[in-house]
């Protein structure tokens, strides 16, 4: 049994490979915020207001999508990795405190404020869009913004109890 008890421990090791991978995946967004940037830097004396506005709501996806990422990859890395007594030195840190219940209404929260700039982008992009596509991007909206507003209260009554 106790064999089986360092097995099942030490397999929380496994989910490393996980977040590097996360963090790969953010220096990949990093290379394309930063073409991003270049292209609107190259283009600023020619582009228009919108399509400027456009490109900065991209640039903040970007952002975004970034530190959901991070976030995610640095609470599993505490949660996971990290041996409980890792985890109490950590003492009164900001790491400490964020469990899963609260990594999964930051990542909810993100993903609204994603989908709503996404929304955004798409109304900014004079009907390039047709309205179908146009009313599932807001159904999607809404149905995030439901979702995490649902959780929010669910998460607020589980604590009060």
């Amino acid at each position: 049994m106790r064999r089986f008890n360092v097995m099942l421990n030490g397999s929380r090791l496994m989910m490393f490979p996980f977040y590097v991978c996360i963090l790969v995946c953010v220096a990949l967004l990093m290379v394309k915020f930063a073409m991003q940037l270049y292209v609107l830097c190259r283009d600023i004396i020619e582009i228009d207001y919108l399509d400027l506005i456009t490109g900065v709501l991209t640039l903040v996806d970007f952002v975004l999508v970034a530190q959901m990422l991070i976030l995610v990859a640095i609470c599993g890395y505490v949660q996971f990795i990290k041996t409980p007594e890792q985890r109490a030195a950590l003492g009164d840190n900001w790491l400490s405190k964020i469990n899963f219940a609260s990594l999964k209404l930051i990542v909810i929260n993100s993903l609204v404020t994603i989908a709503g700039i996404e929304v955004l982008k798409a109304f900014l992009e004079d009907g390039t869009g047709n309205e179908t596509e146009m009313k599932w991007s807001v159904i999607v909206f809404l149905a995030f913004s439901t979702a995490a507003l649902i959780y929010a209260i669910t998460e607020r009554l589980a604590d009060h109890k």
